[in-house]
């Protein structure tokens, strides 16, 4: 019978992502998309195709996971707008995958360095502000 050995490092991570804040969560999404990204355009100037389809794969992943997470009743046209970037960041991911495109990479990673930012921002300000009021409204 095949025994798997404990990986501190993953046990680690998992607990990790398992407690985070959902403000995190939405930050490591990210993160693992962009960490993904520059390991397909890495790939692609190596021409290894198949690694960079596997990370385009993922941040695929990520992008149809927040997709799924948008909360339309609470986020209202803010929620609307983002499932709309994302769409289209799904088939840019799709054409640069088809493509090999580096430049479309690029181009992806540029609007998810830009959310990934905004998020950060926003996570910072709603922390600050709950901090000091003790809690959030």
């Amino acid at each position: 019978m095949l025994q798997l050995q404990n990986n501190p490092y993953q046990t680690y991570q998992n607990q990790s992502i398992q407690t985070a804040a959902p403000d995190r969560l939405l930050i490591m999404l990210f993160e693992g998309a962009l960490r993904f990204l520059r390991e397909a355009m890495d790939a692609i100037d190596k021409r290894d195709y198949t690694t960079a389809n596997n990370k385009n794969v993922r941040v695929q992943d990520i992008v149809n996971e927040l997709i799924i997470t948008l909360n339309h009743e609470v986020g209202g046209e803010i929620s609307k707008n983002l499932q709309s970037i994302y769409q289209y960041l799904l088939e840019r991911l799709v054409e640069a995958n088809i493509k090999k495109d580096r430049a479309v990479l690029e181009e992806v990673y540029a609007h998810l360095k830009e959310l990934h930012e905004a998020f950060k921002e926003a996570a910072q300000i709603v922390r600050s502000e709950k901090g000091r009021s003790g809690t959030l409204a």
